[in-house]
């Protein structure tokens, strides 16, 4: 009878040790890199000639991507950043129109990332994206454009971004953070940042409601046409944001694109959908659509 005795005591002995050891280290950490006066909260991983910038959309931070980062990691260089204003990068009196914001993101590219960039946005980011790829052919060789705003949001969200963008920002935000922006298990930050708040911090909010105020999501409406890199288009059908119906219209004028539609998904396919998504972008890097040039009117 003694030896279950002693099984009951090595098995408490056992589980002791194991509750007393530290959480296993992340395995990405982040940097704060400059951009310009800025510096954004960053995240890098993987090897290649041809690194991917992943751009997150309104209200959240590069933790939006982290579900395709380390699939994507596995194949390219990877590069992920919190937007100024947003997650726990800097967050300046502005301006946040589209025009400074990827003037920012630029001056972050040019002293960073080096070689060919593909830019991968969603939503806000992926206007971003475009602004990035008309601006600067030379270095933006594709894009990768999960949903993007640019041609304009659906009837109910512009009203939410026109007159009301401060009471906007103090209603929306929550909701758009209700996705946490720390991620222990998989990103280690300093102690001090560690559990940072946005919606506790005045800055944030300032921010997030200016960013309603200045940004058009509707200026490039008549530049997509533009374009003239390869572009990959990733739309869910049942997005309420940014509707399908947009998607379409975009890649009637983008000379040269591929769009990917998902059944049953909403605005952020890239969270609800990673492996189709991965596979998505996988397809169409190694076999780009051909270009013609010749866009829509």
């Amino acid at each position: 009878m003694a030896k279950p005795r002693w099984l009951v005591v090595l098995l408490l002995v056992t589980l002791l040790v194991f509750q007393d050891r530290p959480d296993p280290t992340p395995p990405h950490q982040a940097e704060w890199l400059s951009a310009g006066p800025l510096h954004l909260r960053t995240v890098r991983a993987g090897q290649g000639d041809t690194t991917l910038l992943l751009l997150h959309g309104y209200g959240e931070s590069l933790l939006a991507f982290r579900a395709l980062f380390d699939q994507l990691a596995t194949r390219y260089r990877v590069v992920a950043v919190d937007l100024p204003g947003f997650g726990v990068s800097d967050k300046p009196e502005g301006p946040y129109d589209h025009e400074t914001m990827a003037a920012t993101l630029w001056d972050f590219l040019e002293e960073h990332i080096h070689g060919s960039v593909v830019v991968v946005g969603h939503s806000l980011g992926g206007q971003l994206a475009v602004d990035l790829a008309l601006n600067h052919p030379d270095r933006i060789v594709a894009l990768v454009l999960i949903a993007p705003a640019g041609y304009g949001l659906s009837p109910w969200h512009s009203a939410l971004t026109d007159k009301p963008a401060r009471l906007i920002g103090w209603v929306n935000v929550p909701i758009a953070y209700l996705m946490p922006i720390h991620a222990p298990d998989w990103l280690g930050e300093p102690e001090e940042w560690r559990n940072y708040d946005p919606l506790a911090d005045p800055a944030f909010r300032f921010s997030a409601a200016k960013v309603l105020r200045e940004f058009d999501f509707a200026a490039l409406r008549h530049r997509f046409g533009e374009l003239e890199q390869p572009t990959l288009l990733v739309w869910g059908r049942l997005d309420p944001t940014i509707l399908f119906s947009t998607g379409q219209a975009i890649a009637a004028l983008v000379p040269c694109n591929r769009l990917v539609s998902l059944d049953r998904t909403l605005h952020r396919p890239h969270q609800t959908a990673p492996d189709s998504v991965f596979r998505s972008i996988i397809h169409f890097l190694a076999d780009p659509p051909t270009c013609s040039m010749v866009g829509g009117p």
